[in-house]
């Protein structure tokens, strides 16, 4: 069980979402305080979140655990199929001329002054405010369906509060390392840390996709092989 909470937290890790704001926040000039603000936004938040769900489902926990056996063949081929695709989209030349296509034609329907729209992660940390970084966090990462999972193992396997908690906080600390990495680099040596983040954001902006694309993708074939073991 602990190996697949280390695999589900390195997918959390590169959620679309978190990735964006930790490239945002990376791409700032003096980004250090600003991780260090979403970090305990994020971590708060997320174990707090994780500790009530367990309490809440108790023995019921293992509900939570979604995976694709809980699911029906019809459904898992669905699903799989879905995630495919999307990782089709992101990953492909074709697929990212689509979207490239679409935003085009939104953007005709929608101009906003000639004025490129930014995304919502940006918008909210542009302004480099500790706090704002601290609620972003918190809500870039309140629980999603990989933490979910994990959290249905864990509540199944009966273990003391204790061992809960410790359970979480290692789910998260692998889910913030992108974030936690350059923070605590900066403590150390910030001048290094300075031209490695700034080479980690460009390959962030350049790969992000990619890797969104590599998890949906590998996503899909699983969901694709187990429905079709259950049909056969």
């Amino acid at each position: 069980m602990l190996l697949k909470i280390l695999v589900l937290a390195l997918g959390s890790a590169m959620f679309p979402a978190l990735l964006a704001g930790a490239a945002v926040i990376l791409s700032r000039e003096r980004p250090a305080r600003l991780l260090l603000g979403f970090w305990m936004g994020g971590l708060l938040t997320s174990v707090g979140m994780g500790m009530l769900i367990l309490t809440a489902f108790g023995e019921h926990a293992a509900a939570l655990d979604q995976t694709s056996g809980s699911l029906s063949p019809g459904a898992q081929l669905a699903a799989g199929v879905g995630a495919m695709f999307i990782g089709w989209l992101l990953g492909s030349k074709k697929g990212r001329s689509v979207i490239d296509s679409w935003r085009k034609r939104r953007s005709l329907r929608h101009p906003h002054d000639g004025k490129p729209k930014l995304a919502w992660s940006e918008r909210m940390l542009g302004n480099g405010s500790v706090r704002v970084a601290f609620v972003a966090g918190a809500i870039l990462n309140l629980p999603g369906p990989f933490y979910l999972i994990a959290l249905g193992d864990i509540g199944a396997a009966h273990y003391p509060t204790l061992v809960d908690l410790g359970l979480v906080l290692l789910f998260n600390v692998i889910m913030l390392l992108l974030v936690e990495i350059p923070m605590v680099g900066y403590m150390f040596d910030p001048e290094r840390t300075d031209r490695l983040v700034s080479r980690l954001a460009a390959w962030l902006n350049r790969n992000g996709m990619r890797i969104i694309a590599m998890l949906a993708g590998a996503w899909g074939v699983s969901l694709v092989v187990h429905g079709l073991l259950g049909v056969a």
